[in-house]
C-alpha cells in the first residue's frame, strides 16, 4: 500500500504545470485564492466522477459523415455545448461501440446519407447492431437526430429517417423532431444548434456540474472545412489521356501546408470552384440582367455577377428549382414534369440551369433569381497521394466533364474550373473530407485487391504509395478498367515501376473498346475468380472506387465466384461478403 509521501509524489505537479498555476494565481486576493481553491477541489471532485462514470456519458454527440459536412456540423455543435459549460463526448461512427447505446442517456446524431439512401460506410456497424436480433431497449435514452441530405435523390435523407425509426423502437424517445437538412443545410444549423443547447440546458443542468474555465482553450492549429479552405497552389497540371482519348484525364499536384492539411489514403479533397464565366454571362443574358445589380447572401452583399460566379449553383440543377421555375416561367409541360417526382428528378439530372432558361424562357429580377438558387456545393475527389510521400502536396485525378445537349456545349463546373480555368502557380481553396471507411488495413501483411474504373484508380496510387513507405509485405492486386490502353491507361508508368519492384504482385487490365466485345472489370474479375477467392481465403481486403453501376456489377461477379469457387448457395454467398463488409474486409468508394 502506498505512504503518503508516494501519494503526494504521484499527485505533485510537473514544474512546467507548477509555473503555469503560479502564473495563473499571480496577483490575486487572499479572498480570491480562497476561491480558486474551492473552485479547483470542485474541477478535481468532478474530473473524479467523470472517470468512475466514463462508461457511461450524459451526453454524446455522434457523426456519421460521407463528405465531411456531418463532421462539421457535429463538431460545431460541441463546441457550442463547451461554451455553454457541459462536456460532450464527440465520436465518430466507426469509433463508436454500437452496445453502448443502451448506456447513453443523451445522444444527438448527426449523420448524412450516401448511394441509395444507404447510411455511411463508417455507420454502418452501428445500424447492423439496431436492425439486430438482440438489439438492448433504449427506454432511458432520449435522442435528437439531424439529417444530411440531397433532395435531388430518391431516398432523401433515408439515413437519418432509418435511424430515428429504429431507436425509437427500441424505446428512446426523441427531444426534437428531426432535421431532414438538403445541400443547403448550413441555412438551417443555426436554428438547430439553438434548440439543441437549450434542451442540453434543460437536460443536463440539474446533472453536470457546469465548469467555466478560467482561461479559453486556444487552437494551436486552424482547421480548415467547407467554411475555412486552404489556399493550395497548383505546382503542376498535365494530361494524362492522350490527345485522341474519349476523356480528358488530368493530374493536379496541390502545394499544401503540411502541418494545416493532413490526409490519409483513402481521403477526399473537397474542391471549391468558380463557375465558367462564360456560362455566368449566358444565364445573364437568358435573363434580361447585367450583373451589376446587387443581391444579398447570407447577410452579404455583392454583385449579381458575383454571386452567379463563385456562390450559387448553375451546372447541377436541383428539383426545387424546376419547380419554382414552372411558376415563374408559368409552363403546363414543366408543372406537369415537376408533378411527377421520379420525371423532376431526371429532368433535373439531365439538364443545366441554363438549358432550362433555353426551353422555358421568363424574366426575373436579381434577388429573386438569387433566392431561387442553391448554393453552390464543394466537389470531392479521391486524393491520389500518399502525404508520406509528399509531405506538402496533394494529388488529384480529374476527369473533365464534358458534352454536347440541348444543343449546347456543357462543361462540368468544377473539373471545367480545374482542368480549364487554373493554370500553374494559381490558387484552388480546398479542405480535406475524411473517408474511415475506406482506409488501408492496419496490418502490412494484409494483402489487397483494388478495383477501379477511370479516374476511380487515384487512390490506389497513394495506396502503394504509402505501403511503399511502410515497406508493407502483404501482396497487391490492382484491376483496373478504361476505354483504351493506349489512350486511357492511367499512371501506367507508375504501375510498371510498382510492378517492376515486386510492390504490385498482380495487374489485371479491361479496356472496353480494344475489342469488339465489352470487357469491363466485372468481367475481369469473373476471369481470374479462382484466384481471387485464394485471395480473399488468405485474408485480403478487397477495394472498390468509381461509380454506383460499377460497384453493383462488380458486387455480383464477386457474388458469383463466392458460390462458384466457394461451393456455396446464394444466400451463403450474400453472408460471406456482408462479413466481409463487417470485418472492414470490403470497402467502397462510390460516387
Amino acid at each position: 500500500m502506498q505512504n503518503s509521501a508516494e501519494t503526494l509524489a504521484l499527485c505533485a505537479l510537473s514544474e512546467f504545470q507548477l509555473s503555469r498555476l503560479s502564473q495563473a494565481v499571480e496577483g490575486l486576493t487572499a479572498d480570491q485564492l480562497t476561491w480558486a481553491s474551492g473552485y479547483l477541489a470542485g474541477l478535481g471532485a468532478e474530473a473524479k466522477m467523470s472517470s468512475q462514470a466514463k462508461d457511461t456519458p450524459l451526453m454524446t454527440i455522434l457523426y456519421a459523415s460521407q463528405g465531411g459536412n456531418a463532421r462539421s456540423v457535429a463538431e460545431k455543435l460541441a463546441s457550442n455545448i463547451e461554451t455553454q459549460g457541459f462536456s460532450a463526448r464527440l465520436v465518430s461512427a466507426e469509433s463508436y461501440r454500437s452496445r453502448d447505446l443502451n448506456k447513453e442517456k443523451l445522444l444527438i446524431s448527426v449523420i448524412s446519407t450516401q448511394g441509395e439512401g444507404e447510411p455511411p460506410e463508417s455507420a454502418r456497424e452501428l445500424f447492423k447492431y439496431l436492425q439486430g436480433k438482440k438489439p438492448s431497449k433504449l427506454e432511458g435514452l432520449k435522442y435528437a437526430i439531424f439529417g444530411l441530405g440531397d433532395s435531388s435523390y430518391e431516398h432523401f435523407c433515408q439515413a437519418g429517417k432509418d435511424l430515428d425509426r429504429l431507436l425509437k423502437a427500441l424505446g428512446a424517445r426523441a427531444l426534437v423532431d428531426r432535421v431532414d437538412a438538403d445541400v443547403d443545410f448550413q441555412t438551417c444549423t443555426e436554428a438547430w444548434y439553438g434548440r439543441i443547447s437549450a434542451l442540453v440546458e434543460q437536460e443536463l443542468s440539474s446533472r453536470q456540474a457546469r465548469v467555466i474555465p478560467l482561461q479559453r482553450r486556444t487552437e494551436t492549429l486552424t482547421r480548415y472545412d467547407r467554411n475555412n479552405p486552404f489556399q493550395a497552389e497548383v505546382l503542376e497540371s498535365r494530361r494524362i489521356t492522350t490527345s485522341d482519348a474519349l476523356s480528358s484525364v488530368h493530374h493536379l499536384s496541390l502545394e499544401v501546408d503540411a502541418a494545416s492539411l493532413v490526409y490519409q489514403p483513402g481521403d477526399s479533397l473537397g474542391v471549391l470552384f468558380h463557375n465558367d464565366p462564360a456560362l455566368v454571362e449566358e444565364v445573364l443574358a437568358l435573363t434580361g440582367l447585367s450583373g451589376d445589380e446587387s443581391v444579398t447572401l447570407q447577410d452579404e452583399t455583392l454583385t449579381l455577377s458575383q454571386a452567379l460566379g463563385g456562390k450559387l449553383e448553375l451546372t447541377q440543377l436541383h428539383p426545387k428549382v424546376v419547380s419554382r421555375w414552372a411558376s415563374i416561367a408559368d409552363s403546363a409541360e414543366l408543372k406537369a414534369i415537376s408533378g411527377n417526382n421520379g420525371q423532376l428528378r431526371m429532368f433535373a439530372y439531365e439538364h443545366q440551369f441554363a438549358d432550362m432558361l433555353h426551353a422555358f424562357p421568363a424574366r426575373i429580377d436579381a434577388s429573386a433569381l438569387a433566392d431561387l438558387l442553391q448554393p453552390i456545393q464543394p466537389r470531392c475527389y479521391s486524393i491520389a497521394s500518399s502525404q508520406g510521400a509528399y509531405e506538402d502536396e496533394v494529388h488529384l485525378t480529374v476527369t473533365t466533364l464534358q458534352y454536347h445537349a440541348h444543343q449546347r456545349d456543357h462543361l462540368g463546373g468544377a473539373s471545367g474550373y480545374l482542368t480549364r480555368r487554373v493554370s500553374e502557380g494559381g490558387a484552388v481553396e480546398v479542405y480535406v473530407a475524411d473517408n474511415p471507411g475506406f482506409r488501408l488495413p492496419k496490418d502490412a501483411d494484409t494483402p489487397t485487391i483494388m478495383v477501379g474504373a477511370g479516374a476511380g484508380i487515384a487512390p490506389y496510387r497513394a495506396f502503394l504509395q504509402e505501403r511503399e513507405i511502410r515497406g508493407a509485405k502483404g501482396r497487391n492486386w490492382l484491376v483496373f478498367g478504361n476505354r483504351h490502353f493506349h489512350r486511357d491507361f492511367l499512371y501506367q508508368t507508375d504501375w510498371l515501376k510498382y510492378r517492376k519492384a515486386g510492390l504490385l504482385n498482380r495487374i489485371s487490365l479491361a479496356f472496353s473498346r480494344d475489342s469488339e466485345e465489352r470487357l469491363y472489370v466485372q468481367h475481369r474479375l469473373l476471369e481470374e475468380g479462382a484466384e481471387l477467392y485464394r485471395w480473399l481465403q488468405d485474408g485480403a481486403c478487397f477495394y472498390v472506387c468509381g461509380g454506383v453501376s460499377m460497384e453493383r456489377s462488380v458486387y455480383h461477379s464477386l457474388k458469383t465466384i463466392v458460390q462458384t469457387h466457394g461451393g456455396l448457395s446464394l444466400n451463403a454467398a450474400c453472408e460471406y461478403i456482408e462479413a466481409l463488409r463487417s470485418d472492414g474486409r470490403y470497402l467502397r468508394d462510390v460516387y
